[in-house]
């Protein structure tokens, strides 16, 4: 019993502690991530479908107020042809919003027939906040 419990105890110790993650669920599609490095790191890395990627709230380089609340602007891209861009229109780029402990998933729009095939999915504190349809992948324009 005690095993059990050491061996239970050694598997969580070595989990991140609230790490956002950022998962592309998308079938043949990459997925471009990157984020500016006016406060922390710069980021720019491409998930293939089905990959994870995951920054530890301690880790400025990818949450640059290393906090679990931090907020943390990210671009999202779906790669091919046609290119979509993710998220809400700020200053002439699209960014999605998440916490130094949410969750950022890319699927496809389970509304079939929409116009928009895909779609951003956020939780943040344990809560989907990203509305009944989700964040809006649009078509890139020249792109």
């Amino acid at each position: 019993m005690i095993a059990r419990s050491l061996a239970i105890l050694a598997c969580i110790a070595v989990l991140p502690a609230s790490a956002y993650c950022i998962n592309n669920e998308l079938k043949g599609r990459d997925v471009r991530i990157e984020r500016d490095n006016t406060r922390g790191g710069a980021m720019d890395l491409v998930l293939k479908p089905g990959d994870k990627y995951c920054c530890t709230p301690k880790d400025t380089e990818c949450n640059p107020e290393g906090k679990i609340t931090s907020n943390v602007d990210l671009s999202v891209t779906i790669l091919g042809k046609p290119q979509y861009a993710c998220g809400i229109n700020d200053r002439g780029g699209y960014l999605v919003k998440v916490t130094g402990g949410g969750t950022v998933r890319v699927t496809d729009n389970p509304k079939k027939g929409s116009a928009l095939p895909y779609v951003v999915r956020v939780r943040t504190q344990d809560r989907d906040v990203s509305g009944p349809s989700g964040v809006v992948c649009n078509e890139k324009k020249g792109g």
